[in-house]
């Protein structure tokens, strides 16, 4: 049995330091695979033993690396770190400028032993965090910004050690303003992409606050008992008062009460809700009470499903992430190759003055985070938008290829039409239509669903229901014989149905499902029931024609059915009386040709849900269909399927927009700090401050997304 462990780590300083715990963890056996994120400060580890657990939080701890314990909030963690690092910043800028103060206005051995002493403070104490990961990496063969920026503000004071003392030669300069200025732009754009990717810790603060510990069940003798939110299941009924919050989602069976949604939504506007209103976990009552059926254990919930979502989206690795981690990974170490080139370079041609500046600006300029960063914070950003408009994003990387899906394969009933029957049409007395409402009542078959709200009845039936499978239901009353059922059914009983079948198929095109009632095999009248489209249907296939995407429809429901709903969307490509196999087969096919996107949600649905390239499913769907969807909508609503193709699109064009960023940044940049264009140099200072806001950039070009 495979074992998941999530832990939650601070002081990463960059996406390369998630990339250092991920490559050293991987190596220890009986660790089947990690994700970590920079973004999230978390990490998740698929292990075959839970005793590997201290092994792996060793390792990281000497990485150089916090474990942040569970009672820890990961949001208290991280402003702390913020006000630490603001401290830092500040010390660092007021010392950093009184160095070059001196550079400037004041000379002799004095001035230059002042330098000194106040440079050593800013680099190696303002500065110490990035030398500790430097050399823990190090320790471990990991190369990351930390020994970029350790390299350039360590060799900047290191060569005005050796000019002070005149192991050069007399005529240096001193560069101890420059090592002390690297370490306090570091800083500054460290502590402004902080602050920015702070606000994505927001949503998940909010999540995590919402902590639900007991909740009031009512048992079957009326009395209330309080009992741990956990162990709330299935069919239970709670109260929920004023003030407090729902545990768990479910149905309301009684009371009103206005509810505060906002951990979903952010919408700050109450909500009323009322008896047969759908509610979630989470949701907070502001006046009045509630009773609740639930309809789902509390730890199923959608509020725990959201929360687990969030923590692991900015774990889970996407195509574009994988690549520029790949390519960071490599990053550092070819750039500390290049320094040494052109230090060598400017070093025969102008000496050593020349090749310092050239090399160390070279070294500071490059920036391995930008493009780390390109993709993860995105993700997050998309997350927390899907999830406030009811979208729950189970596989991040569908959020990259739902833009590029030109075929969208759908379920019928349940999806693209209700769930549920209706009567449409019958021929049946009132009296009779009534008796057959109550025996209907009795059983559990969908099509009795659609009786169920046709009329207040009395159930107090004293007969013995049967139900024939495949056929319908039998129910004997005292001397009375009952029949419910389709054509074979009344056929196999000598029923004659002439009459009622010559109505009924009047209305075959509306209402395509027929069932006939009979009293000691005598036909009493026959129903015809619809199963009708769901209100944003037709708007929804519109809306993907206009996209260039073809819709097709898959159904194990009859022909006739499934024919009135095509034509009533215009969906040219139907398929009726399918198997679950044959829905696999039929897009074991086009996935051969082109990215298709299957929306179900039932049981069958589940094998073509885990085939597709991407797929959606709904909270109300088969447990096996939501395990299996990419994207779960938490509210019956097909208008959402649109909004996940644009959702889908700006995603992965602020990812874009954010590698391109990176990749022309380093291109552009790096000639520059290497003395390779004419008329323009940077000094090491002021490529550090340009690597600075490189990320930063990436950082708040993402944040759009929210």
């Amino acid at each position: 049995m495979k074992h998941e462990l999530k832990l939650k780590i601070g002081n990463m300083t960059c996406v390369n330091c998630s990339n250092a715990i991920e490559k050293v963890c991987a190596k220890i056996d009986g660790v089947e695979d990690v994700s970590v994120s920079y973004v999230n400060s978390s990490g998740v580890f698929l292990l075959k033993d839970l005793s590997l657990e201290a092994k792996i939080k060793e390792k990281i701890k000497a990485l150089g690396f916090e474990i942040l314990h569970e009672e820890q909030n990961l949001y208290e963690f991280k402003l702390k770190e913020l006000k630490n690092m603001k401290t830092k910043l500040i010390m660092s800028i007021i010392l950093s400028s009184i160095v070059m103060y001196f550079e400037m206005f004041v000379q002799g051995n004095v001035s230059a032993l002042i330098q000194m002493f106040l440079s050593m403070i800013a680099i190696f104490y303002c500065g110490k965090g990035f030398f500790i990961h430097a050399l823990k990496g190090l320790k471990h063969k990991n190369l990351d910004m930390n020994t970029l920026i350790s390299l350039g503000a360590f060799t900047s004071f290191i060569y005005s050690f050796f000019v002070y003392f005149e192991v050069f030669s007399k005529d240096g300069y001193l560069y101890f303003s420059g090592g002390a200025m690297i370490v306090s732009f570091v800083l500054l754009g460290k502590y402004l992409e902080e602050k920015a990717k702070f606000k994505s810790l927001e949503y998940q603060n909010k999540l995590k606050n919402i902590d639900i510990k007991k909740a009031n069940i009512i048992l079957e003798d009326a009395s209330i008992k309080s009992i741990p939110s956990a162990f709330v299941k299935e069919n239970d009924v709670i109260l929920v008062k004023e003030g407090e919050s729902v545990v768990a989602d479910g149905v309301i069976i009684a009371g009103e009460a206005e509810v505060d949604v906002s951990f979903l939504t952010g919408e700050f506007l109450p909500l009323l809700k009322k008896q047969d209103d759908e509610i979630l976990a989470g949701s907070v009552l502001i006046n009045g009470s509630l009773k609740i059926k639930v309809n789902k254990k509390a730890i199923e919930s959608s509020l725990e499903q959201i929360k687990d979502l969030v923590f692991k989206a900015g774990n889970v690795k996407t195509p574009l992430a994988n690549l520029a981690n790949k390519i960071s990974a490599y990053f550092v170490a070819c750039i500390i190759v290049l320094s040494l080139f052109v230090f060598v370079f400017w070093y025969f041609k102008e000496g050593v003055n020349a090749a310092f500046l050239h090399a160390c600006a070279t070294l500071l300029i490059s920036c391995p985070c930008a493009l780390g960063l390109a993709t993860p914070i995105a993700i997050v950003s998309a997350l927390a938008n899907g999830a406030r408009n009811f979208i729950l994003v189970k596989n991040p990387a569908v959020l990259e290829n739902l833009a590029s899906i030109k075929l969208a394969i759908f379920d019928k009933t349940g999806t693209l039409s209700q769930d549920d029957l209706s009567v449409y049409k019958h021929n049946l007395t009132q009296e009779d239509f009534q008796k057959l409402t109550q025996i209907e009542n009795l059983s559990s078959h969908p099509i009795a669903k659609a009786f169920i709200k046709e009329l207040n009845i009395n159930l107090n039936l004293q007969g013995k229901l049967s139900v024939l499978v495949g056929s319908g239901l039998l129910y004997e009353e005292n001397e009375d014989k009952y029949l419910i059922g389709n054509e074979k059914l009344m056929l196999e009983n000598s029923v004659d149905i002439q009459k009622s079948k010559q109505f009924l198929q009047e209305f075959e095109d509306q209402a395509p499902i027929c069932l006939y009632f009979a009293k000691n095999n005598i036909c009493l009248g026959g129903v015809c029931l619809k199963n009708e489209l769901k209100n944003e249907a037709k708007n929804l296939i519109a809306n993907l024609k206009q996209k260039g995407i073809k819709s097709i429809i898959l159904s194990g429901d009859n022909k006739k059915s499934v024919t009135k709903i095509a034509n009533e969307l215009n969906v040219d490509e139907y398929y009726s009386d399918l198997k679950p196999e044959q829905k696999l087969d039929f897009i074991k096919e086009k996935i051969k040709k082109e990215k298709v996107l299957f929306i179900g949600d039932g049981i069958n649905d589940a094998p073509a849900l885990n085939l597709a390239s991407a797929s959606i499913s709904f909270s109300k769907a088969s447990e096996l269909a939501k395990k299996s969807g990419d994207l779960i909508l938490i509210k019956d609503d097909l208008s959402l399927i649109a909004y996940c193709f644009e959702l889908s699109q700006r995603t992965k064009n602020i990812i874009k927009l954010n590698l391109f960023w990176a990749f022309v940044y380093n291109a552009l940049c790096i000639p520059i700090a290497a003395g390779l264009v004419p008329f323009i140099s940077l000094s090491p200072h002021l490529a550090a401050l340009a690597m600075c806001f490189s990320s930063v950039t990436v950082v708040v070009n993402s944040l759009r997304l929210r």
